[in-house]
């Protein structure tokens, strides 16, 4: 008995000396942040309370600390709260030791210079042209109303962009279906960009004896129209940034790859409150001759441009607030869903992540909200999220199940992806 629970010590010993370790090294890379931003000049106090330390050897000016002369580099000891100290605007590596000998995670540490933000939480229409024609299917084209054939099959998938037919640029649909009636059914030499790649195809038209004209039986888009809220732009630039969330064609699943886009004039006309299991939704009309920006990228994380005419939008500059300034509690948005008129409505923050699109779990308090939406709708995305004063981030989505609740988006998430060449 006793040679057994020796044997058994013996084996333990050498799997917990590898195992605990293992389970450290993940627990505490899982809690360390993706990413880290600061703002120049601006000391930030960097509590952790974990027996690692961080340090970077590149671009020393980027970053320092008061416990630390820049020569010797960015270091934190995270064993106790210090102050990190972002010295000028820049980006930098800054890589994570667990007792300050076995390297746990490398993050992207980025300083931006202090930014003041107009938040405006009003909706708009939004229209967006596709990159090419975005390919949704293929099927089936009838040629003698007994026979069927499917040109594409093989040739054409879903999410594909048609660029050029035979050295024609595809701006609409129309251009295309141009293209393939004056082929006469000669092949259709097709430049496509599939997962960012691009290749030259053959299509071969057939003839439709139902319709009396060549077809190739595939479905694509040219463009989408929608209706979203602006979350802010920049007074010195009159850049904005919208939705929170980029823009997914709904047939594909794929986040659209735009050529231009544009934000219009938009009247709401009616607001479907939102239910269990039934997300609601504003609806508008959208007035296309009040061309009121011009969308120039759309990201995971919103849409972004240029205003035409930004003093339409009155309103305060904000600083922004970084995620280590959110704090969990009081919060409010900004929606214009009463009319012209934008208003506070308060939330609730409930839980804040490590940046992942659903960066903060929020929750709407506020009884004239709930009494007309139910909470959020479709269409409020982008709404602006304030606290202690400072932007801190948009509404990106609503859970099915609780319109009460939803997620939103950190506001350096937008800034990082608007100031991306």
């Amino acid at each position: 008995m006793w040679l057994k629970k020796e044997i058994k010590r013996r084996l333990l010993i050498p799997i917990a000396a590898v195992l605990i370790p293992t389970l450290l090294w993940c627990s505490v890379s899982w809690l360390l942040p993706n990413n880290l931003t600061l703002l120049e000049g601006e000391r930030t106090e960097i509590a952790m309370q974990l027996p690692i330390s961080a340090k970077t050897e590149e671009s020393v000016g980027v970053l320092g600390v008061t416990t630390k002369p820049l020569a010797d580099a960015f270091h934190l000891s995270l064993g106790s709260s210090i102050l990190a100290n972002p010295i000028q605007a820049g980006t930098t590596k800054v890589t994570f030791y667990l007792c300050n000998a076995v390297p746990i995670k490398t993050i992207d540490a980025t300083v931006i210079p202090k930014t003041m933000l107009v938040p405006v939480g009003r909706t708009v229409g939004v229209s967006l042209d596709t990159k090419g024609l975005l390919v949704l299917g293929t099927g089936e084209v009838s040629v003698n109303g007994n026979e069927t054939e499917e040109p594409c099959r093989g040739l054409l998938k879903s999410g594909d962009l048609l660029l050029k037919a035979n050295g024609k640029e595809l701006i609409n649909k129309e251009t295309f279906i141009d293209v393939v009636s004056q082929s006469k059914g000669e092949k259709i030499d097709v430049l496509l960009e599939r997962r960012g790649e691009q290749k030259h195809i053959s299509l071969s038209p057939v003839y439709s004896q139902t319709e009396q004209a060549f077809k190739l039986g595939v479905w694509v888009r040219d463009s989408i129209q929608g209706i979203g809220t602006i979350t802010f732009y920049d007074p010195k630039t009159n850049q904005f940034g919208a939705l929170g969330h980029g823009v997914f064609d709904v047939d594909t699943g794929g986040l659209m790859i735009i050529k231009k886009g544009t934000i219009i004039s938009s009247e709401l006309t009616d607001i479907v409150k939102g239910k269990k299991g039934e997300p609601g939704e504003l609806t508008g009309i959208i007035e296309r001759d009040k061309e009121l920006g011009t969308v120039r990228k759309n990201t995971e994380v919103g849409i972004y441009g240029t205003l035409n005419q930004p003093d339409e939008y009155s309103g305060t500059a904000l600083p922004i607030g970084l995620r280590q300034e959110v704090k969990l509690g009081k919060a409010e948005i900004l929606s214009n869903i009463e009319g012209e008129d934008v208003i506070k409505y308060e939330i609730e923050i409930e839980s804040i992540g490590k940046g992942s699109g659903k960066d903060m779990m929020i929750r709407v308090t506020d009884k004239r909200l709930l009494e007309k939406t139910g909470g959020i709708v479709q269409g409020m995305s982008g709404s602006p999220i304030i606290q202690n004063g400072q932007l801190i981030g948009a509404v990106t989505h609503v859970l099915v199940n609780n319109p009460e609740q939803g997620y939103g988006t950190f506001i350096e998430s937008m800034l990082g992806e608007m100031n991306k060449k």
